[in-house]
Protein backbone atom coordinates (compact mmCIF):
# COMPACT_ATOMS: atom_id res chain seq x y z
CA UNK A 1 0.00 0.00 0.00
CA UNK A 2 1.53 3.28 -1.09
CA UNK A 3 1.63 5.96 1.39
CA UNK A 4 2.79 9.24 2.12
CA UNK A 5 3.88 12.36 4.75
CA UNK A 6 3.87 15.83 6.19
CA UNK A 7 5.90 19.08 7.09
CA UNK A 8 3.92 20.53 10.17
CA UNK A 9 2.55 23.43 10.43
CA UNK A 10 1.28 23.27 6.64
CA UNK A 11 -1.62 25.10 4.84
CA UNK A 12 -4.82 22.43 4.46
CA UNK A 13 -5.01 21.89 0.44
CA UNK A 14 -7.39 21.46 -1.84
CA UNK A 15 -10.49 18.88 -0.31
CA UNK A 16 -8.54 18.91 3.45
CA UNK A 17 -10.69 18.93 6.27
CA UNK A 18 -10.29 20.40 9.48
CA UNK A 19 -9.09 17.39 12.23
CA UNK A 20 -10.97 17.41 15.13
CA UNK A 21 -9.98 18.88 18.15
CA UNK A 22 -9.30 15.16 19.68
CA UNK A 23 -7.11 13.91 17.27
CA UNK A 24 -3.20 13.67 17.42
CA UNK A 25 -1.23 14.31 14.86
CA UNK A 26 1.46 11.55 13.22
CA UNK A 27 3.45 12.46 10.70
CA UNK A 28 4.89 10.45 7.86
CA UNK A 29 8.57 10.61 7.41
CA UNK A 30 10.76 9.06 4.59
CA UNK A 31 14.32 8.68 5.81
CA UNK A 32 15.69 7.14 2.53
CA UNK A 33 19.13 8.25 1.47
CA UNK A 34 20.08 9.26 -2.56
CA UNK A 35 23.05 7.41 -2.27
CA UNK A 36 22.26 4.42 -0.16
CA UNK A 37 19.58 3.87 -2.98
CA UNK A 38 22.27 4.50 -5.89
CA UNK A 39 23.88 1.19 -5.07
CA UNK A 40 20.89 -1.04 -4.82
CA UNK A 41 19.24 1.01 -8.05
CA UNK A 42 22.51 0.21 -10.16
CA UNK A 43 23.19 -3.16 -9.30
CA UNK A 44 19.41 -3.76 -9.88
CA UNK A 45 19.55 -2.05 -13.52
CA UNK A 46 22.71 -4.50 -14.54
CA UNK A 47 21.18 -7.52 -13.46
CA UNK A 48 18.13 -6.35 -14.95
CA UNK A 49 20.07 -6.04 -18.14
CA UNK A 50 22.10 -9.09 -17.97
CA UNK A 51 19.26 -11.45 -17.51
CA UNK A 52 17.00 -9.60 -19.77
CA UNK A 53 14.79 -8.52 -17.95
CA UNK A 54 14.47 -11.44 -15.67
CA UNK A 55 15.87 -9.99 -12.51
CA UNK A 56 13.55 -7.02 -13.29
CA UNK A 57 11.38 -9.02 -10.83
CA UNK A 58 13.39 -8.79 -7.93
CA UNK A 59 14.98 -6.00 -8.40
CA UNK A 60 10.92 -4.79 -8.26
CA UNK A 61 10.94 -6.35 -4.29
CA UNK A 62 14.43 -4.74 -3.33
CA UNK A 63 13.45 -1.30 -4.49
CA UNK A 64 9.80 -1.87 -2.06
CA UNK A 65 11.13 -3.04 0.38
CA UNK A 66 13.82 -0.29 0.92
CA UNK A 67 11.30 2.57 0.38
CA UNK A 68 9.16 0.48 2.60
CA UNK A 69 11.47 0.28 5.42
CA UNK A 70 12.11 3.84 5.39
CA UNK A 71 8.33 4.92 5.43
CA UNK A 72 7.86 5.98 8.90
CA UNK A 73 4.88 6.40 10.63
CA UNK A 74 3.95 6.21 14.61
CA UNK A 75 7.76 4.74 15.54
CA UNK A 76 6.95 1.93 12.96
CA UNK A 77 7.68 1.26 9.42
CA UNK A 78 6.01 -0.60 6.65
CA UNK A 79 7.19 -3.90 5.27
CA UNK A 80 6.72 -5.31 2.30
CA UNK A 81 6.54 -8.93 2.07
CA UNK A 82 6.17 -10.11 -1.58
CA UNK A 83 7.87 -12.80 -3.45
CA UNK A 84 9.96 -12.23 -6.65
CA UNK A 85 8.61 -15.12 -8.27
CA UNK A 86 4.65 -14.14 -8.22
CA UNK A 87 6.06 -10.91 -9.60
CA UNK A 88 7.26 -12.79 -12.48
CA UNK A 89 4.47 -14.72 -12.84
CA UNK A 90 2.28 -11.38 -13.22
CA UNK A 91 5.46 -10.18 -15.67
CA UNK A 92 4.97 -13.16 -17.95
CA UNK A 93 1.27 -12.48 -18.23
CA UNK A 94 1.88 -8.66 -18.99
CA UNK A 95 4.26 -9.60 -21.77
CA UNK A 96 2.16 -12.23 -23.33
CA UNK A 97 -0.97 -10.33 -23.78
CA UNK A 98 0.55 -6.70 -24.65
CA UNK A 99 3.57 -8.06 -26.13
CA UNK A 100 1.39 -9.76 -28.21
CA UNK A 101 -0.66 -6.85 -28.82
CA UNK A 102 2.18 -5.03 -30.02
CA UNK A 103 3.28 -8.03 -32.38
CA UNK A 104 -0.32 -8.57 -33.88
CA UNK A 105 -0.17 -5.15 -35.15
CA UNK A 106 2.86 -6.14 -37.59
CA UNK A 107 1.02 -9.30 -38.73
CA UNK A 108 -3.02 -9.12 -38.67
CA UNK A 109 -4.89 -6.40 -38.06
CA UNK A 110 -7.99 -8.49 -36.60
CA UNK A 111 -6.06 -10.39 -34.23
CA UNK A 112 -5.10 -7.05 -32.96
CA UNK A 113 -7.96 -5.33 -32.26
CA UNK A 114 -9.12 -9.36 -30.84
CA UNK A 115 -5.97 -9.27 -28.20
CA UNK A 116 -7.30 -5.28 -27.59
CA UNK A 117 -10.55 -6.82 -26.78
CA UNK A 118 -9.26 -9.35 -24.48
CA UNK A 119 -6.98 -6.72 -22.87
CA UNK A 120 -10.06 -4.41 -22.00
CA UNK A 121 -12.33 -7.74 -20.72
CA UNK A 122 -9.43 -8.62 -18.26
CA UNK A 123 -8.74 -5.20 -16.91
CA UNK A 124 -10.57 -4.72 -13.91
CA UNK A 125 -10.20 -8.94 -13.07
CA UNK A 126 -6.29 -7.75 -13.28
CA UNK A 127 -6.59 -4.68 -11.58
CA UNK A 128 -8.68 -6.06 -8.77
CA UNK A 129 -6.03 -8.81 -8.33
CA UNK A 130 -2.85 -5.97 -8.10
CA UNK A 131 -4.81 -4.71 -5.53
CA UNK A 132 -5.51 -7.67 -3.73
CA UNK A 133 -2.26 -8.70 -4.31
CA UNK A 134 -0.27 -5.29 -3.08
CA UNK A 135 -2.41 -5.15 -0.11
CA UNK A 136 -1.64 -8.56 1.00
CA UNK A 137 1.76 -8.29 0.76
CA UNK A 138 2.13 -4.83 2.62
CA UNK A 139 1.98 -4.39 6.37
CA UNK A 140 2.59 -1.99 9.03
CA UNK A 141 3.09 -2.79 12.86
CA UNK A 142 2.93 -6.14 11.68
CA UNK A 143 -0.37 -6.09 10.61
CA UNK A 144 -1.30 -6.83 7.06
CA UNK A 145 -3.57 -5.15 4.84
CA UNK A 146 -6.28 -6.60 2.82
CA UNK A 147 -8.48 -6.53 -0.51
CA UNK A 148 -11.54 -7.62 -0.67
CA UNK A 149 -12.15 -8.69 -4.55
CA UNK A 150 -15.89 -7.25 -5.89
CA UNK A 151 -15.61 -8.78 -9.83
CA UNK A 152 -19.11 -7.63 -10.26
CA UNK A 153 -18.68 -3.61 -9.25
CA UNK A 154 -15.17 -3.99 -11.08
CA UNK A 155 -15.88 -4.51 -14.46
CA UNK A 156 -18.77 -1.96 -13.93
CA UNK A 157 -16.48 0.46 -12.64
CA UNK A 158 -13.55 -0.32 -14.62
CA UNK A 159 -15.92 -1.05 -17.94
CA UNK A 160 -18.89 -1.05 -18.43
CA UNK A 161 -19.04 3.41 -17.20
CA UNK A 162 -16.88 3.74 -20.12
CA UNK A 163 -19.39 2.75 -22.49
CA UNK A 164 -21.38 6.34 -21.29
CA UNK A 165 -18.48 8.33 -22.46
CA UNK A 166 -19.47 9.11 -25.92
CA UNK A 167 -22.99 9.50 -24.97
CA UNK A 168 -22.01 12.01 -22.46
CA UNK A 169 -19.43 13.81 -24.52
CA UNK A 170 -17.31 13.00 -21.57
CA UNK A 171 -18.59 14.46 -19.06
CA UNK A 172 -19.16 11.18 -16.88
CA UNK A 173 -15.45 11.03 -16.72
CA UNK A 174 -15.03 12.55 -13.06
CA UNK A 175 -18.11 10.55 -12.22
CA UNK A 176 -16.24 6.93 -13.58
CA UNK A 177 -12.97 8.50 -11.87
CA UNK A 178 -14.97 8.88 -8.55
CA UNK A 179 -17.02 5.73 -8.21
CA UNK A 180 -13.42 3.86 -9.36
CA UNK A 181 -11.27 5.66 -6.26
CA UNK A 182 -14.72 4.73 -3.82
CA UNK A 183 -13.92 1.18 -5.27
CA UNK A 184 -10.49 0.89 -4.90
CA UNK A 185 -10.53 2.16 -0.98
CA UNK A 186 -13.85 0.78 0.35
CA UNK A 187 -12.44 -2.58 -0.45
CA UNK A 188 -9.35 -2.46 1.67
CA UNK A 189 -9.00 -3.40 5.23
CA UNK A 190 -6.35 -3.55 8.20
CA UNK A 191 -6.54 -5.67 10.77
CA UNK A 192 -10.18 -6.76 9.44
CA UNK A 193 -11.12 -2.77 10.07
CA UNK A 194 -12.84 -1.82 6.50
CA UNK A 195 -12.09 2.19 4.80
CA UNK A 196 -14.19 4.29 4.37
CA UNK A 197 -14.30 7.09 1.71
CA UNK A 198 -16.11 10.16 2.44
CA UNK A 199 -16.32 11.77 -1.19
CA UNK A 200 -19.28 12.24 -3.34
CA UNK A 201 -19.21 11.88 -7.23
CA UNK A 202 -19.72 15.52 -7.38
CA UNK A 203 -16.93 16.13 -5.49
CA UNK A 204 -14.83 15.27 -8.22
CA UNK A 205 -16.02 17.14 -10.75
CA UNK A 206 -15.01 20.89 -9.45
CA UNK A 207 -10.90 19.26 -9.91
CA UNK A 208 -11.91 17.74 -13.29
CA UNK A 209 -13.19 20.62 -14.93
CA UNK A 210 -10.64 22.87 -13.54
CA UNK A 211 -8.37 20.96 -15.60
CA UNK A 212 -10.17 20.34 -18.62
CA UNK A 213 -10.92 23.83 -18.57
CA UNK A 214 -6.94 24.77 -18.42
CA UNK A 215 -6.10 22.29 -20.82
CA UNK A 216 -8.84 23.78 -23.75
CA UNK A 217 -7.40 27.03 -22.36
CA UNK A 218 -3.88 26.03 -23.15
CA UNK A 219 -4.51 24.54 -26.26
CA UNK A 220 -6.34 27.87 -27.71
CA UNK A 221 -3.53 29.89 -26.43
CA UNK A 222 -0.61 27.57 -28.10
CA UNK A 223 -2.84 26.86 -31.17
CA UNK A 224 -2.57 30.83 -31.92
CA UNK A 225 1.40 31.09 -31.11
CA UNK A 226 2.25 27.97 -33.37
CA UNK A 227 0.05 29.71 -36.05
CA UNK A 228 1.57 33.33 -35.08
CA UNK A 229 4.40 31.70 -36.04
CA UNK A 230 4.21 30.15 -39.23
CA UNK A 231 2.60 33.20 -40.36
CA UNK A 232 5.50 34.85 -39.55
CA UNK A 233 8.11 32.67 -41.14
CA UNK A 234 5.70 33.07 -44.37
CA UNK A 235 6.03 29.52 -45.76
CA UNK A 236 6.74 26.21 -44.36
CA UNK A 237 10.40 25.57 -42.82
CA UNK A 238 12.83 24.54 -45.50
CA UNK A 239 13.83 20.39 -44.14
CA UNK A 240 17.29 20.78 -44.93
CA UNK A 241 17.43 24.28 -43.11
CA UNK A 242 19.26 24.88 -39.71
CA UNK A 243 15.40 26.07 -38.28
CA UNK A 244 13.29 22.70 -39.21
CA UNK A 245 14.10 21.00 -35.76
CA UNK A 246 13.51 23.90 -33.85
CA UNK A 247 10.53 25.26 -35.74
CA UNK A 248 8.61 21.93 -35.41
CA UNK A 249 9.92 20.72 -32.13
CA UNK A 250 9.16 24.05 -30.20
CA UNK A 251 5.86 23.94 -30.42
CA UNK A 252 5.02 20.37 -29.37
CA UNK A 253 7.58 21.06 -26.71
CA UNK A 254 5.38 24.21 -25.55
CA UNK A 255 2.25 22.14 -25.87
CA UNK A 256 3.22 19.26 -23.99
CA UNK A 257 5.12 21.68 -21.17
CA UNK A 258 1.13 22.87 -20.62
CA UNK A 259 -0.28 19.44 -20.61
CA UNK A 260 2.51 18.66 -17.84
CA UNK A 261 1.80 21.59 -15.51
CA UNK A 262 -2.25 20.72 -15.64
CA UNK A 263 -1.05 16.69 -14.50
CA UNK A 264 0.97 17.99 -11.65
CA UNK A 265 -1.78 20.30 -10.35
CA UNK A 266 -4.15 17.15 -10.82
CA UNK A 267 -2.48 14.83 -9.01
CA UNK A 268 -1.89 17.02 -6.16
CA UNK A 269 -5.79 17.49 -6.04
CA UNK A 270 -6.97 14.23 -6.60
CA UNK A 271 -4.02 12.69 -3.94
CA UNK A 272 -5.79 15.66 -1.82
CA UNK A 273 -9.01 14.92 -2.06
CA UNK A 274 -8.77 10.89 -1.71
CA UNK A 275 -5.98 11.05 1.47
CA UNK A 276 -8.68 13.89 3.40
CA UNK A 277 -11.54 11.72 3.12
CA UNK A 278 -10.52 8.21 4.29
CA UNK A 279 -11.19 6.68 7.47
CA UNK A 280 -10.04 4.02 8.94
CA UNK A 281 -11.67 3.00 12.45
CA UNK A 282 -12.15 6.79 13.02
CA UNK A 283 -8.47 7.50 12.19
CA UNK A 284 -7.78 10.28 9.36
CA UNK A 285 -5.16 11.44 7.03
CA UNK A 286 -4.15 15.28 5.92
CA UNK A 287 -2.69 15.48 2.62
CA UNK A 288 -1.09 18.97 2.05
CA UNK A 289 0.49 17.72 -1.87
CA UNK A 290 1.09 21.85 -3.57
CA UNK A 291 0.24 21.59 -7.22
CA UNK A 292 3.18 24.05 -8.15
CA UNK A 293 5.63 21.89 -5.96
CA UNK A 294 4.84 19.16 -7.23
CA UNK A 295 5.39 20.49 -10.98
CA UNK A 296 8.96 21.69 -9.91
CA UNK A 297 9.87 18.48 -8.65
CA UNK A 298 9.02 16.81 -11.60
CA UNK A 299 10.31 19.02 -14.00
CA UNK A 300 13.73 19.52 -12.06
CA UNK A 301 13.80 15.47 -11.75
CA UNK A 302 13.34 14.98 -15.29
CA UNK A 303 15.94 17.71 -16.19
CA UNK A 304 18.06 15.96 -13.40
CA UNK A 305 17.70 12.48 -15.13
CA UNK A 306 18.42 13.79 -18.75
CA UNK A 307 21.51 15.66 -17.84
CA UNK A 308 22.51 12.51 -16.26
CA UNK A 309 21.79 9.78 -18.67
CA UNK A 310 19.69 8.34 -16.27
CA UNK A 311 22.27 8.34 -13.25
CA UNK A 312 20.44 10.79 -11.61
CA UNK A 313 16.61 8.79 -11.08
CA UNK A 314 17.62 6.87 -7.41
CA UNK A 315 17.61 10.68 -6.59
CA UNK A 316 14.88 11.73 -8.07
CA UNK A 317 12.53 8.57 -7.02
CA UNK A 318 14.05 9.74 -3.04
CA UNK A 319 13.76 13.23 -3.45
CA UNK A 320 9.92 12.21 -4.69
CA UNK A 321 9.13 10.33 -1.78
CA UNK A 322 10.19 12.42 1.09
CA UNK A 323 8.19 15.12 -0.44
CA UNK A 324 5.01 12.77 -0.50
CA UNK A 325 5.51 11.62 2.98
CA UNK A 326 5.91 14.91 3.92
CA UNK A 327 2.64 15.37 3.13
CA UNK A 328 0.81 13.31 4.73
CA UNK A 329 -0.59 12.84 8.25
CA UNK A 330 -2.28 10.34 10.11
CA UNK A 331 -5.06 11.94 12.39
CA UNK A 332 -5.48 9.58 15.20
CA UNK A 333 -8.98 9.59 16.54
CA UNK A 334 -9.41 5.81 17.69
CA UNK A 335 -7.03 3.17 18.89
CA UNK A 336 -4.44 1.92 16.69
CA UNK A 337 -4.71 -1.40 19.11
CA UNK A 338 -7.90 -1.89 17.79
CA UNK A 339 -6.21 -3.01 14.45
CA UNK A 340 -4.42 -5.66 16.47
CA UNK A 341 -7.52 -7.28 17.92
CA UNK A 342 -9.51 -7.10 14.76
CA UNK A 343 -6.59 -8.90 12.09
CA UNK A 344 -6.60 -11.89 15.66
CA UNK A 345 -10.31 -12.49 14.27
CA UNK A 346 -9.35 -12.21 10.16
CA UNK A 347 -6.57 -15.15 10.52
CA UNK A 348 -8.44 -18.17 8.95
CA UNK A 349 -10.09 -15.88 6.40
CA UNK A 350 -6.87 -14.12 4.95
CA UNK A 351 -4.90 -17.60 5.37
CA UNK A 352 -7.51 -19.14 3.21
CA UNK A 353 -6.63 -17.13 0.54
CA UNK A 354 -2.65 -16.91 0.73
CA UNK A 355 -1.91 -20.03 -1.85
CA UNK A 356 -3.90 -18.61 -4.72
CA UNK A 357 -3.43 -19.64 -7.88
CA UNK A 358 -3.78 -15.86 -9.44
CA UNK A 359 -2.15 -14.33 -6.81
CA UNK A 360 -0.21 -11.87 -9.07
CA UNK A 361 1.15 -8.32 -9.46
CA UNK A 362 0.82 -7.32 -13.00
CA UNK A 363 2.10 -4.37 -12.02
CA UNK A 364 5.22 -3.12 -15.02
Amino acid sequence: MNTSAIELPAPVSIGARPAPAAATEHRFEFSGDAKEYFRIWIVNLVLSIVTLGVYSAWAKVRTQRYFYANTHLVGATFDYQAQPLAILKGRAVALVLFGGYALAGQFNVKLQLGLALLIAVLAPWLIVRGAAFRARYSAWRGINFRFVPDYGQAYVRFLALYLLLPLTLGLIYPYIKAKQKAFLVEHHRYGGVAFKFGVTSGDFYPTYLAAFAAIFLWALISGAMVAALFSGLGRAPDPSGPRFSFTMFAPMLMIYAGYFAVFAFLAAALANLVYNHIDIGGNRFRSTLAGGRLLWIYFSNTLAILGSIGLLIPWAMVRLARYRAQSLTLLQGGDLDQFVASAQGEVDAVGSEMDGLFDIDVGI
